[in-house]
């Protein structure tokens, strides 16, 4: 069943199953690179090139992180495609994109399921206005501009070093002018996006020239790295647009979009919340509105909560979508005036507070009343929202003693932060800019209110590739917030048919834990966007328990430059159940064991080969990166003895795993555990593949 929270789509995809030129070893997901063009029209059909490092052969199916678009593999003969080397855009692949003309706007995520393999995330962006392709001749000075017309989405490339492309327009004076170029934001979750020279992604940089060849405006990072010009234009003529990277470096798989308009352009609202079942009146920051300044913003009762995208009416026109956030809290606005203690706005918690800082050097400063051992969170969204503020909050008590200073949070510059009050009475909470700067985009939202006992789940659940009759496993943990000591029991939704979990439990001592899956002998190829989440039962405010319910946050693996590895948040997890892999089974015995303190057990793996790969396989059991533990399983105390036999190479087929236990190892009962076999890929990339759950028990320490 289709899971609407998760805005998942199994979209359509026409079935195309052709005979594989090459059977593959060594099977790895698929490495997506760039797509070509990185945009289309939505309310279009449009043919796409999907680029990847190994054969999307036999695609059949592709999911967007938000339900809506149709697509078609539109290959019919078989495509050899190995991998390159890093840094290489990969193999095209043809699909056809059929946009419903209501299709949200924006940049999509995209993975594709195949017979043999699922693959990592690319994108796809969504536009309006009618898209141009850049030409294929030259367009690299004003003199060879390309023309283009108003509005336009351009789909280009910065393709090699010292690429720079250039577009021309038909202006009128005193038409106000918006040049937003998505090259950063359209490929920032690639798998390999290197490139020889040491650069990751693109840094795009916009020059906007008059019709005599001066230069009239530039920008550089605008919304992260990508550039933003706004331009009254002073006479009528022909205007050109240069795009280019700001380093000069180029690379096939630095594909942009330029989108240029002439009509009302909004960067965001202030106030940017609304309380659930009001109104609010909101400022326009933005351009070529024709005047208007404020609108109002309505939020019905029965709006969901959370983020949303609302168009400001204007007399030109609708504005483009900009977000607002429907809150369950009562909304107040912070103004100038509350820049010390001694002026802080009180607050009544729960609360949002709607700042900006339109000049540098400001801050503000309000004021909560707390209970000693209570914890209260503070929330800061703006940078998340496209905003330039980098924001740094502090804590003091009644006496001005500063308690705590927070800056970034986990790949973002909006800060987070749990506070529990060491006493009762006032506290004082302050926001600034990191830099001290200001202006119009300087906007924020706070989210204050009183917490508990919770917890934050993460983990190693970016895809699997499942055989019928095999396993595979992820793994997940959890970030105690609040004191909280309990157990969390972690589930998967929307599994394929014929997956099931070993069921999962991180128990009290415990900040990990295996996903075990496993496919049944008779399930048949297929694949779903899936959500890990973690439930929990935490003590109420009233006495009584409560549930709560965590998902995972996902982060997709970025091979960066030289091999190494990093991460980044996306949006999409992937499960697809394939044909035989490289291994056929990987049976562990005993399926029970029982470790006693200061005792060892072993564990015999027996590997069953497809008869086609030949290449080394190594058993471990926590999945590993050079020195670094991406997931683990073993409950504190317990460890692996280096004296097992863990590489199978050639015709060895049978290993072994030593555990041992501490003095003190902390007690479990019948804790699912597995044994990974690793194959590896490349430098950096392996295909992991599980034993049968063991169960493992710890008696207490005597």
């Amino acid at each position: 069943m289709q899971n609407d929270r998760l805005l998942r789509a199994c979209l359509g995809l026409a079935l195309c199953l052709t005979p594989s030129a090459r059977a593959e070893t060594k099977i790895g997901f698929r490495q997506l690179g760039s797509t070509k063009p990185i945009v289309v029209q939505r309310g279009k059909k449009s043919t796409i090139l999907i680029h990847s490092n190994f054969t999307l052969d036999n695609a059949y199916a592709i999911f967007f992180d938000r339900p809506g678009i149709k697509v078609k593999f539109l290959e019919t003969k078989p495509i050899d495609a190995p991998r390159r080397g890093r840094g290489r855009l990969g193999f095209p692949f043809r699909f056809e994109c059929d946009v419903p003309a209501d299709q949200e706007l924006g940049i999509y995520e995209i993975r594709v399921a195949t017979k043999q393999a699922v693959s990592s995330v690319t994108h796809l962006m969504l536009t309006e206005y009618p898209v141009v392709a850049e030409a294929k001749k030259q367009n690299g000075t004003v003199a060879t501009a390309q023309d283009v017309p108003i509005p336009v989405a351009i789909a280009g490339a910065c393709e090699r070093s010292e690429d720079v492309d250039c577009y021309q327009i038909s202006g009128k004076a005193g038409q106000e002018m918006t040049f937003q170029v998505y090259a950063q934001r359209a490929t920032q979750a690639v798998h390999s996006m290197q490139s020889g020279n040491g650069a990751y992604l693109m840094d795009p940089i916009l020059t906007l020239y008059s019709p005599n060849g001066q230069v009239m405006a530039q920008n550089d990072n605008f919304i992260g790295g990508d550039s933003f010009i706004a331009f009254r234009l002073p006479e009528t003529g022909r205007y050109v647009l240069e795009v280019r990277d700001a380093r000069y470096i180029g690379n096939d798989k630095y594909v942009y979009c330029v989108e240029i308009s002439d009509r009302p352009f909004a960067h965001a609202v202030f106030p940017m919340a609304v309380e659930r079942g009001s109104s609010a009146e909101v400022e326009i920051i933005g351009h070529a509105l024709n005047g208007l300044q404020k609108s109002t913003v309505e939020s019905a009762g029965t709006d969901k909560l959370g983020w949303k995208k609302i168009r400001i009416e204007t007399s030109a026109g609708d504005t483009n979508p900009v977000p607002v956030l429907v809150s369950e809290y009562p909304q107040v606005v912070v103004s100038a005036q509350h820049d010390s203690i001694e002026t802080a706005l009180p607050l009544s918690l729960p609360v949002g507070v709607n700042g900006r800082f339109t000049k540098p050097d400001q801050m503000h400063y309000f004021a909560f009343d707390a209970k000693k051992d209570k914890f209260y969170l503070f929330e800061v969204i703006s940078n998340q929202r496209g905003l330039p503020l980098d924001s740094v909050l502090e804590i003091y008590d009644a006496k001005g003693k500063r308690l705590a200073e927070v800056d970034d949070g986990l790949q973002t510059k909006d800060t987070k932060h749990y506070f529990k009050a060491p006493a009762n009475g006032k506290f004082f909470v302050s926001l600034r800019d990191l830099h001290d700067r200001g202006g119009e985009r300087f906007l924020y939202h706070l989210r204050a209110e009183p917490s508990a006992p919770d917890f934050e789940l993460h983990g190693e659940y970016y895809y699997a590739q499942i055989a019928p009759g095999t396993r595979m496993m992820w793994f997940a943990r959890i970030n105690r917030l609040n004191g909280f000591d309990g157990p969390v029991e972690v589930h998967i939704e929307d599994l394929p048919k014929g997956v099931t979990l070993t069921p999962a439990t991180i128990p009290a001592g415990m900040n990990h834990c295996a996903l075990i899956l496993s496919a049944a002998p008779d399930a048949k190829v297929g694949a779903s966007l899936v959500r890990v989440c973690g439930k929990a039962m935490i003590d109420g405010s009233d006495g009584k328990d409560r549930e709560i319910v965590r998902y995972g946050r996902v982060t997709c693996e970025l091979q960066t430059q030289g091999g190494g590895q990093a991460r980044w948040p996306i949006k999409t997890q992937l499960v697809g159940v394939t044909e035989p892999l490289d291994l056929l089974n990987v049976e562990a015995t005993p399926k029970q064991i029982t470790l006693d303190p200061g005792k060892k057990a072993e564990i015999t793996v027996r590997i069953e080969r497809n008869k086609d790969f030949k290449e080394s396989v190594t058993l471990e059991m926590a999945f590993t990166y050079f020195s670094n533990k991406l997931g683990q399983q073993l409950p504190p105390g317990v460890t692996v003895q280096g004296s097992g036999q863990v590489r199978l190479a050639g015709k060895v087929l049978e290993g072994k795993i030593v555990l041992q236990a501490s003095d003190k190892p902390l007690p479990v009962q019948k804790l699912p555990i597995a044994v990974i076999a690793r194959v590896p890929i490349t430098f950096s990339i392996t295909t992991n593949y599980a034993s049968n759950p063991i169960l493992l028990t710890v008696p207490a320490t005597k």
